[in-house]
């Protein structure tokens, strides 16, 4: 049997508190060669912390991180290699470009502080700057350039020291929408190209899409989830990741035998699901996309069919959504069929292979 690589990167119960806030609760992960894994989070779920542990400008209350076999953080051991010693190199939000430097010295300053000599210096400058398409603005400043441009540079410099790691901290989030999904998909395949071990952490889920090969779902100080793009999208293990990715409607069931009484209904449907075991009772998810909305009486095709009324229809540029009202308190979503309108009876549909049972996280 072939033995497993080690991994790269290990996380091992890290802990991290500011005062009596606890912002890291015993967070594991790994990361092996050559992967990018996105710390994909709302406001305050600890994935900049998390940033900052790995890179070494913080230390942990708890737990341990190893790099290559070696610990590099370990409190009970009295464990820390500064950031300078780890051979990483971060890209901030902010670009943190030098002003009286030429975009070529701010991207050979790292190479100078390596010792590397003057001739490879350059060649190496030229190298990256023609990664990310700034070549011919070598010997401007970053006062001269736009916030996209300045951003590319912040990038090759991070690449120019053939870091270990490379580290980014919400990269994009200076810049506008259109240059934000320019940018996204250049560096998406920078990073697949240059094969950099890479670490991004974002709030916005179709960067972490487009970037990842592996995303982390954090959560109060903790990994909810970890797992490819299509892995949490497709099969979310919380509500909480069920609502955070994509448009998920959350529906209360009760087996009963072979199938689930949905939402306060009392006609049972039949169950047909790829889990084998789903809880008794709880809280099943569906996709918006799976969701269609039609006129009562139209064929159901073995699809779950739940009555009730549009509340609101809303125009999306391709299709329209519409929010259906199947009982007190319970709306769900999805894209509506001809005829639909405001006020009128229908029927939400979903086959019953496309819902997932959830745990309550």
């Amino acid at each position: 049997m072939q033995q497993a690589e080690p991994a790269f990167l290990e996380a091992r119960g890290l802990a991290k508190s500011f005062g009596s806030e606890r912002v890291l609760r015993g967070v594991d992960f790994s990361l092996q060669r050559g992967e990018r894994l996105v710390l994909l989070g709302p406001s305050g779920c600890g994935k900049t912390t998390l940033l900052n542990l790995v890179a070494g400008m913080l230390g942990a209350d708890e737990g341990e991180l190893h790099c290559e076999g070696e610990v590099i953080d370990d409190p009970l051991r009295r464990v820390h290699r500064p950031m300078r010693r780890r051979g990483f190199a971060m890209v901030f939000q902010d670009f943190a470009l030098w002003p009286h430097m030429t975009v070529a010295e701010n991207v050979a300053f790292g190479l100078e502080v390596q010792g590397i000599d003057r001739t490879a210096r350059r060649e190496r400058v030229r190298e990256v700057l023609r990664m990310v398409q700034m070549e011919s603005f070598a010997e401007r400043r970053p006062t001269q350039l736009s916030g996209g441009q300045q951003q590319r540079v912040s990038i090759a410099r991070a690449l120019a020291v053939r870091p270990r790691l490379l580290l980014l901290d919400e990269p994009l989030s200076a810049l506008d929408a259109r240059l934000r999904e320019e940018l996204k998909g250049e560096l998406a395949a920078l990073l697949r190209e240059t094969g950099v071990t890479a670490i991004y952490v974002t709030h916005d889920q179709s960067e972490a899409f487009t970037l990842a090969s592996r995303i982390a779902l954090m959560h109060e100080g903790r990994i909810e989830q970890i797992g490819t793009p299509e892995e949490v999208y497709a099969n979310p293990a919380t509500a909480f990741v069920a609502t955070f990715l994509g448009v998920s409607n959350l529906i209360p069931y009760a087996r009963q035998n072979g199938s689930l009484l949905v939402g306060g209904r009392r006609t049972p449907v039949p169950l047909v699901t790829r889990e084998p075991d789903p809880p008794r009772e709880g809280r099943l998810m569906v996709r918006r996309e799976a969701v269609t909305v039609g006129l009562q009486g139209a064929p159901v095709n073995g699809a779950i069919a739940l009555e009730g009324v549009c509340r609101r229809k809303d125009f999306l540029g391709d299709r329209h959504e519409a929010f259906v009202e199947i009982e007190e308190g319970l709306i769900l979503r999805g894209f509506a069929g001809p005829g639909i309108e405001e006020g009128t009876r229908v029927e939400v549909r979903f086959a019953s292979d496309a819902i997932r049972f959830l745990s309550e996280g």
